[in-house]
């Protein structure tokens, strides 16, 4: 695997669990065009992904994607054969069986998978989503597909508003603190920013002399010997 793409992917999965909360083992739900397009390309599901993302993953799907497979016939037997080897998380439409893609958007409204699939329509949805992660195949290639706008505009509202809190409750511990006399002058004097230094004046060493005038001072002489004469 080139150093580039285990570069992004790393960064890509680490964005998610520092800003969603997602945690090893990381869950990925796995729907049967994801599993039909393995297949097709020899792409072992198991190794080659835990490879690419480096960390401890968990493979699972739902009854409703095993149900969708099944419905499709012989032509998927090796398709079902293969959602049925993952780990089953029960998604509550059993009585009910919904379309795969389906089944998948109601699954990661409150859950942390990283989203398996082909199926262009759903990798679309997951694109507008918040927290949610896809990936997919590039014929025998695994792609962590780069976090939504609508999660990084999410990531930077939340910084913000952190910072706002931040500083409020420091003004507010300070306010304590300086009513209990904690505070000491000089950290007064730091947080209220009371006194800043004054201007001085020009730098003399700076300045220039003024240029006397030569006529001026031979007339000024002149005037001072006749004073003295008559003197």
């Amino acid at each position: 695997m080139k150093v580039t793409r285990f570069k992004k992917a790393c960064k890509r999965i680490y964005f998610y669990i520092n800003n969603f909360n997602y945690r090893p083992p990381i869950q990925v739900l796995i729907d049967g065009t994801f599993c039909f397009a393995a297949i097709k390309n020899k792409f072992s599901i198991e190794d080659q992904l835990k490879s690419y993302l480096q960390l401890e993953l968990r493979l699972l799907t739902t009854p409703c994607m095993i149900i969708e497979s099944e419905k499709l016939g012989h032509k998927l037997h090796q398709v079902t054969q293969k959602l049925k080897s993952f780990n089953l998380n029960k998604c509550g439409h059993e009585k009910n069986p919904l379309a795969g893609s389906e089944c998948i958007k109601t699954m990661v409204k409150d859950n942390h998978f990283i989203v398996a699939t082909q199926d262009r329509d759903l990798q679309d949805w997951l694109r507008h989503q918040i927290g949610k992660a896809l990936i997919y195949l590039h014929n025998v290639v695994p792609h962590l597909d780069e976090p939504s706008d609508a999660s990084k505009k999410f990531v930077i509202r939340k910084s913000k508003a952190t910072t706002r809190v931040s500083t409020f409750e420091d003004e507010q511990l300070m306010n304590i603190k300086k009513k209990e006399g904690l505070l000491k002058e000089s950290s007064l004097v730091r947080i209220k920013n009371i006194k800043k230094k004054k201007k001085g004046g020009p730098n003399p060493l700076s300045c220039k002399k003024k240029k006397i005038n030569i006529q001026t001072k031979i007339k000024k002489e002149k005037m001072k010997s006749k004073i003295k004469k008559k003197l």
